[in-house]
């Protein structure tokens, strides 16, 4: 499957870069301030279907108390999720079904790309509050720690990134937080744990945790970013985790999804047609990076031969164009939407079974060079 670049493969210690490493060095600094250097070895990894995740646990996902979870959450192998409610959702749960262990995958992908980046800075038995920190790649061979506030400079620097690797655990004491200044981007903050992670009560977080193990959110607990546990439990205590708009200011506008059924009520067995419509603001077209899938509610079904796309760049054989079986319909990576316009992937479908069908597509979705759609796209069909 393809995955979206959000920069370029982690660099390395080429030549052109040791020139640069004359100034600062290539293994070493990244303390202080951004605007202090000119060179940082981190970059953004590939991030895959995961991006659509707030929360995505291998084993459990459990929840105590009202939290809140912007963005979708899942969990593969395991199949469990409890606590949803009290807990209240904007996104699609995906428990052990096809998205959930794609994200996983996915997951298992940022996770080693993450441990490949060199270290730019060893912080190996420091606590990391009280500091401000520019971009670069931050290691300790034991656990790291947080007690205060930590703060990410990034200079004014666009796409500045920072990647954390943990020996073993990431813990924060309570109250503690990540702050962002001049320009940084909660989408650019990624902490790879060996072991498990831990938020202490109250503390407000920043960035993609993504741990081997485990992920635990102690009571009142913020995030902007993620939780992506890859083989254990995902445990939240009245959390509020907000998926952040993984676009840079200014340069695109991310697309949009809309999804319709008409008509919207039919009787058992009769036909009704789903469009999905992408709509680009952008002077540009926008080019898919990765598959769009739509994956139909269990009894919905898709009446063979009736899919067809718009979203394309030149006329092409459809079946190179769109993805679609019996109950799934979408576009492949070679799929695009016009600059400042829209286009569609109809099909027709029906169901034999009366039932409320809804069909959604989470935030995140919508994989494009010119970002994702930040909002869901739902639509229910009533069969009678």
């Amino acid at each position: 499957m393809n995955r979206i670049g959000n920069a370029t493969k982690p660099l390395k210690c080429s030549l052109a870069l040791l020139l640069a490493a004359i100034v600062v060095g290539c293994g070493g600094g990244g303390e202080g301030t951004a605007g202090q250097n000119t060179f940082s070895a981190a970059a953004a990894p590939n991030v895959g279907t995961e991006q659509a995740f707030a929360v995505l646990g291998g084993s459990t996902v459990t929840n105590t108390g009202p939290s809140v979870i912007t963005g979708s959450l899942g969990v593969s192998p395991g199949a469990a999720i409890t606590g949803f409610p009290p807990g209240i959702l904007t996104g699609v749960t995906h428990a052990a079904d096809a998205v959930a262990l794609q994200a996983q995958t996915d997951t298992t992908t940022l996770y080693l790309d993450l441990a490949s980046q060199p270290c730019t800075s060893d912080v190996t038995g420091q606590n990391l509050g009280g500091r401000t920190l520019a971009p670069g790649v931050y290691c300790s061979t034991s656990g790291l720690q947080l007690t205060g506030a930590l703060t990410l400079d990034a200079g004014g620097v666009s796409g500045a990134v920072w990647v954390f690797k943990a020996g073993s655990t990431l813990i924060t004491a309570s109250s503690s937080s990540v702050l962002l200044t001049n320009g940084a981007n909660p989408c650019n903050v990624f902490w790879q744990v060996t072991s498990s992670a831990t938020l202490g009560t109250t503390t407000d977080f920043v960035g993609n945790i993504v741990a081997l193990t485990s992920i635990g959110l102690q009571t009142n607990a913020k995030l902007s970013g993620r939780a992506l546990a890859r083989n254990g439990a995902v445990t939240l205590d009245s959390n509020i985790i907000t998926v952040p708009v993984c676009n840079v200011p200014g340069t695109s506008i991310p697309p949009t999804l809309g999804k319709t059924f008409s008509p919207g009520t039919i009787t058992a067995g009769g036909v009704s047609t789903l469009t999905i419509t992408f709509t680009n603001a952008n002077g540009t077209p926008a080019n898919l990076t990765g598959p769009l899938i739509d994956i139909l509610p269990s009894g919905l079904v898709v009446v063979p031969g009736s899919v067809s796309t718009t979203c394309i760049e030149t006329p092409a054989p459809l079946s190179g164009w769109f993805i679609v079986d019996t109950g799934k319909v979408g576009l492949t990576a070679e799929g695009l939407i016009p600059a400042n316009g829209s286009c569609t992937v109809t099909a027709n479908v029906t169901a034999a079974a009366a039932g409320s069908y809804v069909n959604s597509l989470p935030a995140g979705a919508l994989q494009t060079d010119h970002g994702s759609n930040t909002d869901p796209a739902d639509a229910t069909l009533i069969v009678n």
